[in-house]
Formats: C-alpha cells, structure tokens, sequence
C-alpha cells in the first residue's frame, strides 16, 4: 500500500509541470505580474564635473599610465604620456612639440 501511494505520488510529481492546471496556474501568474500597477519613479538630474588632465614630458614613449579619482557626481583623471620628443607626435602636432599639460 505503501509502494503504491508512493508510486503514484512521485507520477504526480513528475507529471504535474505539464498538466493544464500547471500551465493554468503559470499563465495566472505571469498575467498577474504584467498587470500590476506600478508607482512611477522619482526622476532627478545630476550634475558632476568631470577634471581631465594630460602630462605629456620628455620622452619617446617608454612611460605611460593613468590615475583617476571619484568623489560623488565628481571626477579627476590624470595621465601621464612621456612621448613629447617622438617624430610622429611632433608631426601631428604640425611640427611642434606637443605641450607639458592638455
């Protein structure tokens, strides 16, 4: 008697995800979440300032690297790119080396 509630118990089981009543209580649940009624969010504007700074030293490129900072809406970037004595630079730059800080 045992074995066989046992038996029919684990049919249920395995049987009920494609019953109607499952699929019934699946398209109940998916109605019930597209309906339901939501309360608009709050709506802001931000505002932060953005520091962006280059160091362009001496050099042919060998060095290079960037630090940034982010306090808030706010931020600092900093970069350093030692390439200000490298030909193709200086020529994008129209002959002329490129300045300490952009």
């Amino acid at each position: 008697v045992v074995s066989e509630a046992k038996n029919k118990f684990q049919d249920t089981v395995t049987n009920f995800p494609e019953s109607p009543s499952a699929q019934l209580q699946r398209t109940a649940m998916v109605e019930k979440t597209a309906n339901r009624e939501r309360k608009p969010d709050s709506r802001s504007i931000d505002v932060g300032l953005d520091l962006v700074a280059m160091f362009r030293p001496d050099g042919y490129g060998s060095l290079q690297g960037f630090v940034g900072y982010q306090l808030g809406g706010n931020s600092l970037t900093v970069g350093v790119h030692n390439d200000a004595d490298d030909p193709t630079v200086i020529a994008t730059f129209g002959g002329v080396r490129p300045p300490l800080v952009r």
